[in-house]
């Protein structure tokens, strides 16, 4: 009924080819959410903890204690209790999968799977063709409705309960998708992640991410091509990026927060060494000070 309304049959098939295409993209973006996962430092046995226990203190590797700026309230390394895995910066244990996730952004209901460091790309994607169908379907509907009920150029004969249907919902279903799409996006734009954004991070020299910045932030540019590309057929088709960071387990830092972070570790460092030479002296001074036994 739709295509019966649309004037021309080179428009019918070009929307026809257009909703096609959506749709396909649609499904594999979807598949591949699911199929590639969001990532988990399970998978790296050099983060597996051991045991602890008298003789044994756990150390994470030499890589993690180098390159990570996220640390806990007390200034240790992040680990897992329940995975028993070191946990690389950004990365977070979601109780509905069970498992610690790699740049966790969420656990999305709608895949019944997390969003994190390999699948990010793909969220996206469907989010955003998403959005491109439902609001080419609603366009399409409404047309349909405006030539029937306004311009009254086609019969009444052709209005279906259907079209009315695919509008209102279609309507709906725009308005949420695009409003979700707008907000991941400018999250993507900002390298900062949904839970980021609700939760304070802990950085070295006992700073937050509220107090120093977004260490992750490279610029708009390179964080949107960090996830979704360098090209824009990478950003089109939903294919694996040439860009990945790594493997997930180091990210890239913002240059100018990165050094104020060094700045302000090495001055804690050396008062904390000022404290540490002054008590000595104070203690010398004092046992110099009691009389002979």
């Amino acid at each position: 009924m739709v295509f019966s309304v649309i004037d021309g049959s080179a428009s019918r098939l070009a929307i026809f080819v257009i909703i096609t295409i959506l749709e396909a993209l649609c499904l594999i973006s979807y598949y591949l959410v699911v199929a590639v996962g969001p990532g988990s430092p399970m998978e790296f046995p050099e983060l597996r903890c051991l045991e602890p226990g008298p003789d044994v203190r756990p150390e994470p590797p030499e890589f993690l204690k180098s390159n990570t700026v996220m640390v806990k309230r007390d200034g240790g390394y992040r680990y897992c209790n329940k995975c028993r895995v070191w946990k690389p910066d950004r990365c977070h244990h979601c109780s509905s999968c069970e498992q610690c996730i790699l740049r966790m952004d969420h656990h999305c209901p709608w895949f019944a799977d997390c969003i994190g460091f390999k699948n990010h790309k793909f969220f996206v994607q469907f989010l955003i063709y998403t959005s491109f169908y439902t609001g080419l379907a609603t366009l399409i509907s409404g047309y349909c409705l405006y030539k029937i009920y306004y311009l009254q150029s086609v019969s009444l004969d052709k209005f279906s309960l259907h079209t009315m249907f695919v509008f209102a919902l279609g309507a709906v279903m725009w308005l949420c998708v695009s409003v979700f799409t707008l907000f991941t996006i400018y999250q993507l734009l900002i390298n900062r992640t949904t839970l980021e954004s609700y939760e304070t991070q802990g950085y070295r020299s006992n700073r937050s991410s509220h107090e120093i910045g977004n260490i992750f932030d490279l610029g708009y540019k390179q964080n949107w091509c960090a996830i979704m590309g360098a090209t824009w057929v990478e950003w089109l088709l939903p294919i694996r990026a040439s860009s990945e960071n790594g493997s997930g387990l180091t990210f890239r830092v913002n240059d100018l927060v990165y050094r104020k972070l060094q700045q302000e570790t090495q001055l804690q460092e050396r008062l904390s060494q000022e404290i540490t030479n002054y008590r000595a002296v104070q203690k010398q001074i004092n046992k110099s000070a009691l009389p002979p036994a």
